[in-house]
């Protein structure tokens, strides 16, 4: 049999199959280089995400206020699944707030706390009692002169509105004094001055009980049928009340109002001198009374004894905007309900954490490094609530950087953009949620230490399959000279015949005999013609 018949060196002189052999683990190497795609979330928590919600910015809370006031009033509807959604980016997004969360105990008899997101109360507490909102009543009062007045105006101070009130708080205002509607707003607001009020009220409709009208059909027109009000500054009256959920309604609508919440939440005020008065140094009330807790963004107290308090508050606190209104509270237990029920907003309000707690926001590459890719996570998250809850409010944008090894981590890969209803609320920092070391030298065209490793043992593999090919040839080679060698062997002497011993010992002895003396090639021919003979015989 020719060599080139050989099945060893068959394989081996088959440079196509050694070509074979390096592509297929090049193409295993390539086959750990896949695309980056976004990461599953996991069970557990990542590393590296702080347990703290980010605080809303101020174009987010002028937004939530907006988006809630476009889109009116709205019932609180039931939760989605407690489990995490995914957005268009990747970005896992869980929701927030439980119906059934325990509600805090509170010394107020009256309580609402409204959600703007929602467009209602989410929690309350006898809301539909009604009760006394004494010197709240202001909050609405501002916002009619706010509307109806220019700030800069000048206002004539009758005799009624420096007398009939003048057994409350009072910023002294005196009978034809001229002073600016800006400044009565400050002492209406912060001092909560009865006198300011009962000046803004004349301004605006020219009396009291035409003022009175006018803030009771602007209470209807929000649904608010279970008020009704008196006079502008809250003096109590049997005739003027409201309940908690309608004051919520209340509050929620005029602090739409940037500049009354700016008036509402400054610390001090000093009004311009007039005609018959000089300067007035004003302090917040509000501020004072409820510690001035963050994230409180407006609001107004009423107070008739330490026992009959009352006090009015929207806050926004890591991306909720909410309400408080707490009635028939008492002096000391107003400024811890406000706090409890800051607090409790976040476990009762419908929305939503963006990302989801625990869970990767995306995938990175790393160039030099024993892993080609890693996760990042954000480094916090965000409470987000979107206007009636829709959850198609929310988009996120994620932007990612390379990485190059070494890598520790917390290294920073890039940012998350948060935005609700196309306003940007917050933003993440986006960073790598492991450790890694320089990989090998493929890992420089992105491959990874695992990948190397894969196709160095798929070439071991190779190599041994081919040392079995090559020894099972071998072998099979083996045989196949060995059968034709016996082959060649019994065709170099006769076949066994039906002659007895004596006679074949008789014609192997005549053979010798014409063979001796001859040469070796002499004897090589005439057993070759021996051979021929017995074939043509045979």
């Amino acid at each position: 049999m020719k060599r080139n018949n050989n099945i060893t060196n068959t394989i081996f002189n088959n440079r196509r199959a050694a070509a074979l052999s390096v592509l297929f683990a090049l193409l295993v190497m390539l086959t750990a280089v896949q695309p980056v795609e976004a990461a599953e979330a996991p069970a557990a928590e990542a590393p590296g995400i702080a347990d703290t919600g980010a605080a809303v910015s101020d174009a987010g809370f002028d937004a939530s206020y907006n988006a809630a006031a476009s889109k009116g009033g709205r019932v609180w509807r039931t939760l989605p699944s407690g489990d995490p959604v995914e957005s268009t980016d990747g970005v896992y997004i869980s929701p927030a707030g439980d119906a059934e969360a325990k509600a805090p105990e509170i010394a107020a008899k009256g309580a609402a706390l409204y959600s703007y997101s929602a467009g209602d109360i989410v929690f309350g507490k006898n809301e539909n009692t009604r009760m006394e909102p004494y010197s709240t009543t202001k909050l609405l009062t501002c916002w009619l002169a706010l509307k109806n007045l220019s700030p800069d105006e000048t206002v004539t101070v009758s005799a009624k509105a420096s007398q009939a009130y003048e057994n409350g708080t009072t910023i002294w205002l005196k009978e034809g004094e001229e002073i600016t509607v800006r400044d009565l707003l400050y002492g209406a607001m912060l001092e909560s001055g009865n006198d300011a009020a009962y000046a803004l009220g004349e301004a605006v409709a020219g009396s009291e009980a035409a003022f009175a009208d006018l803030m009771n059909k602007t209470v209807k027109d929000w649904g608010c049928n279970d008020t009704h009000f008196v006079n502008a500054n809250g003096w109590k009256n049997k005739e003027h009340y409201t309940t908690a959920r309608d004051m919520a309604v209340i509050t929620a609508k005029c602090l739409e109002s940037s500049e009354l919440r700016e008036i509402a939440m400054t610390k001090t005020y000093t009004s311009a001198a007039t005609n018959l008065s000089g300067e007035r140094e004003m302090k917040n009330y509000l501020l004072h009374v409820t510690g001035n807790p963050e994230g409180l963004t407006g609001g107004k107290t009423g107070t008739w004894d330490d026992d009959d308090c009352a006090v009015v508050a929207s806050f926004s606190e890591g991306g909720l905007t909410d309400v408080i209104v707490l009635l028939g509270d008492t002096e000391d237990g107003r400024p811890q309900d406000v706090r409890k029920l800051m607090s409790f907003s976040h476990e009762v309000t419908p929305g939503y954490i963006v990302p989801a707690k625990g869970t990767p926001v995306a995938t990175v590459r790393v160039k030099h490094g024993e892993k080609t890719k890693t996760e990042v996570v954000a480094d916090g998250y965000t409470y987000v609530y979107p206007a009636a809850n829709d959850l198609n409010e929310i988009r996120t944008e994620v932007k990612t950087s390379r990485l190059e090894a070494p890598v520790k981590a917390g290294d920073t890969a890039g940012e998350l953009l948060v935005y609700v209803d196309d306003v940007l609320i917050e933003k993440h920092k986006l960073v790598a949620a492991e450790s890694i070391d320089t990989g090998w030298l493929p890992s420089y065209f992105y491959i990874s230490n695992k990948a190397t490793l894969n196709a160095l043992r798929v070439i071991g593999v190779f190599v041994v399959l081919l040392v079995l090919v090559n020894l099972i040839g071998r072998r099979l080679n083996a045989g196949r000279r060995k059968r034709k060698r016996r082959r060649t062997e019994s065709f170099a002497q006769p076949r066994p015949s039906s002659r007895s011993t004596a006679e074949r010992r008789v014609v192997r002895d005549t053979d010798s005999r014409r063979t001796a003396g001859t040469s070796r090639k002499d004897k090589k021919e005439a057993r070759k013609r021996l051979r021929e003979k017995y074939r043509d015989k045979h």
